[in-house]
């Protein structure tokens, strides 16, 4: 019976642990121009702020104007936790498209999506009265990978469970 106890507490020890692993991806905290915004200037760059430092190899981020063309427009930087797009010229007033895909410093790749508009055409820097700084969070596409982990370790957890009452029911009485 002791080992009975013992397996058990080592499977839910190692469940638990594995699960608080799983889970420590990088997500986007910020994204500027902010996550459905609106203002007059169309921006020079979109940033986007992580949770954790993320990595330059496999880094796109794509900017696509209402009509959907991809208006990003140089290399990006990635320093730490953050990515830095340039846009070039918005010619369109309306609705644009932030699409990024980054790879957390775990090597998981993350998707994020965010929008923001521009009321007027053009390429202004920054329009009075606005902060280019304020950031709000953005709407999030993340993987469910770490859900996927959670369910199997719940599965590998119910399967030893039950080897360990059929190996003590089957073992004779002493």
């Amino acid at each position: 019976m002791r080992r009975l106890i013992a397996v058990l507490v080592a499977s839910l020890v190692t469940l638990v642990l594995s699960t608080s692993v799983a889970a420590a991806h990088a997500k986007l905290e910020s994204m500027t121009p902010a996550d459905g915004s609106s203002s007059a200037a169309p921006p020079t760059k979109v940033i986007l702020t992580f949770s954790e430092p993320v990595g330059s190899d496999g880094t796109q981020v794509q900017v696509k104007s209402p009509s959907g063309k991809n208006v990003a427009n140089g290399d990006l930087t990635v320093v730490d936790n953050t990515v830095t797009q340039p846009v070039g010229a918005m010619v369109e007033a309306g609705k644009y498209q932030v699409e990024a895909r980054v790879v957390s410093a775990d090597g998981h790749p993350i998707t994020v999506t965010g929008s923001f508009t521009v009321t007027h055409a053009g390429h202004a820097s920054t329009a009075p009265g606005t902060d280019p700084t304020a950031t709000t969070p953005a709407s999030q596409s993340n993987s469910s990978s770490s859900t996927v982990t959670i369910v199997a370790m719940c599965l590998v957890m119910l399967v030893v469970v039950a080897l360990a009452i059929v190996i003590v029911r089957r073992r004779p009485a002493s």
